[in-house]
């Protein structure tokens, strides 16, 4: 804006001071006013105006604001969907890591349960071998009492007599712990067989979790990523309109001024072509 101590703007009157003259039968006068405001001269003016009009265009601004926003309204789905998928991922990942759980403490149930069948298995293992030395010397005392052909006194015929029913025991005894080894055996193999299917139900469970945590970090990071762009896009255009909303009311009190300093200029040339 140019500014001087004593400024004045050469401007032709009204059309009405105009025809006023013409009909009076003089020459149109040309009317000098001396501006109330020195800043407001008929340069200062048409700076003014020609700002307004190569800055303030917000119509393009306006309509790259639009094309953002709608690119913002087109992503808002894809952000809608991602969420939901986000919480179903935590809840699968949830899922997984208990069943992983569970299967991890069955686990640790049959490595229990194999221990204690192979000390019940050295157990029984002892238990027969002092059945069978048993039986084997029962058996070795009645061979060699048969060959020598010995006169067996009357209380050692009682003593074999009350052996007879242990020994017998002795032979149930012996079935009964072979029986209980195979039973025990075949749990073990049944044990055996679940551990395995366990174990590979747990290594198909951390597969399945490190494809979800994969999926889900890559998800969460793509998220972040976009939230990220839109939040500096949102940020940007809002103060690029707060720049040029700024530079509108700015231009809009210039604007102001201009229209009163013209209003006083035609209410002045309207009273001198009055006077």
């Amino acid at each position: 804006m140019s500014s001087g101590g004593s400024s004045f703007a050469d401007l032709t009157s009204s059309p009405r001071s105009s025809s006023q003259a013409t009909t009076r039968g003089g020459p149109a006068a040309v009317s000098t006013i001396d501006l109330a405001d020195s800043s407001l001269d008929l340069t200062a003016v048409r700076a003014l105006l020609s700002a307004l009009q190569h800055v303030i265009d917000p119509t393009e601004a306006l309509h790259e604001l639009r094309q953002d926003q709608e690119v913002l309204r087109r992503d808002q789905p894809k952000y809608d969907v991602v969420r939901p998928q986000l919480g179903f991922t935590r809840q699968e990942l949830t899922d997984c890591l208990n069943s992983l759980q569970e299967l991890l403490d069955i686990s640790r149930e049959l490595e229990a349960c194999r221990l204690r069948y192979h000390d019940l298995q050295l157990r029984d293992d002892e238990a027969v071998s002092e059945f069978q030395d048993r039986i084997s010397t029962l058996d070795a005392q009645c061979a060699a009492a048969s060959s020598f052909r010995v006169i067996i006194p009357p209380d050692t015929v009682h003593h074999i007599a009350d052996l007879e029913p242990q020994l017998a025991r002795s032979h149930s005894d012996l079935q009964v712990a072979r029986d209980h080894q195979a039973s025990l055996a075949s749990e073990l193999r049944k044990s055996a067989t679940s551990h395995k299917a366990t174990q590979a139900e747990v290594d198909r469970l951390e597969a399945a979790v490190e494809r979800k945590t994969r999926r889900f970090r890559a998800l969460s990071e793509g998220y972040e990523r976009r939230l990220k762009v839109t939040d500096n896009t949102i940020a940007t255009h809002s103060a690029e309109l707060a720049r040029l909303q700024g530079r509108l009311s700015t231009l809009d009190q210039y604007l102001q001024r201009v229209r009163a300093a013209i209003s006083q200029r035609d209410q002045a040339s309207a009273d001198r072509s009055v006077t």
